[in-house]
């Protein structure tokens, strides 16, 4: 490759790696293109990234990025699996892909600015999606408000079923 292919892709890299709020590394040795292609499309239905990446520019484009981190693991095939939005469903797509590409191996990651193992991302896929998280608080807020009158309600419904009770008592004695 000529060394200003190379500097242009050092250079859009580094700034993809600059603006993603998570990243995954993986390991495709031994994967087919049919399965490939079946991951990358998946990935893209939930707005993620898949890319393999040469170690080397991989190196150079991360340094100075959270990415940096991740610069042992930059050994044997790599592909980076870019995300801008919610990293679990990412995971989600990963993990629902592992029984169907056996040779796919996460090998770490960051989410933010920590560094996560593969067992995590794992695990961040058991997580619910942002939206259905933000559904359930606001559930509860709207819940809120009817059970607070409900029992402000009763204690009202007692104080006059007490009143009502001493002027009954009021009108036969």
């Amino acid at each position: 490759m000529e060394r200003q292919k190379k500097e242009k892709i050092v250079e859009e890299l580094k700034a993809k790696l600059a603006s993603l709020n998570a990243m995954f590394l993986a390991e495709y040795s031994g994967t087919n293109m049919s399965q490939m292609t079946k991951l990358r499309r998946e990935l893209s239905n939930v707005d993620v990234e898949f890319n393999v990446v040469k170690n080397t520019l991989l190196k150079i484009a991360s340094g100075g990025t959270k990415a940096e981190v991740l610069q042992d693991k930059f050994k044997g095939p790599n592909a980076i699996i870019c995300i801008n939005k919610d990293p679990s469903s990412a995971a989600k797509v990963l993990s629902g892909l592992a029984k169907d590409i056996p040779n796919l191996k996460l090998k770490g990651g960051f989410l933010g600015t920590r560094v996560i193992t593969s067992e995590e991302i794992l695990k961040l896929a058991t997580i619910p999606s942002k939206d259905v998280l933000v559904g359930k608080f606001l559930g509860l807020l709207q819940g809120m408000p009817q059970r607070f009158l409900y029992v402000l309600s009763g204690n009202m419904n007692k104080l006059m079923m007490t009143l009502n009770a001493i002027k009954i008592q009021k009108e036969q004695g």
